[in-house]
């Protein structure tokens, strides 16, 4: 039995909701951790660089970002899917849709929340880590 729901559920006890959350966090760290582990070596990761205007040509697996020396207000990458479609995406928090991008250690971009094209390629995937990780739906394949 689950650890949220205690024996006396059917006395009318309440379930402990950060029993329940807690739990759910630790099996989805678990699930992330072993993805990670099986898909270390695919692929180029991707890195960050600054820029005060995006350039003509963008690199594959760099996500310029745009701004001055105290902020960066954007963020601009080459669609992954391999169509060419640039992606702008807004890194200014008071506007929706927003996006946050934050650097590792290794300066490997994360880039949250995920990114889906409604138009077009219809590409839907999140950058973690600088790994790249598609979002599956139940209307695409890649």
């Amino acid at each position: 039995m689950h650890p949220a729901f205690p024996i006396c559920w059917a006395r009318g006890c309440e379930p402990i909701a950060w029993q329940s959350q807690s739990f759910m966090t630790r099996q989805f760290r678990k699930w992330l951790a072993e993805w990670l582990r099986q898909n270390r070596s695919r692929g180029p990761r991707y890195t960050t660089q600054k820029v005060n205007s995006p350039p003509s040509v963008l690199k594959p697996n760099i996500i310029y970002l745009i701004g001055d020396d105290e902020c960066d207000w954007a963020a601009v990458l080459r669609c992954p899917c391999g169509c060419g479609e640039l992606i702008h995406l807004s890194l200014v928090l008071d506007t929706s849709p927003s996006w946050r991008v934050q650097i590792g250690r290794k300066g490997l971009a994360t880039l949250s929340p995920s990114v889906y094209r409604s138009i077009g390629c219809r590409s839907h995937f999140i950058i973690y880590q600088g790994r790249l990780i598609w979002c599956k739906g139940d209307d695409q394949e890649f």
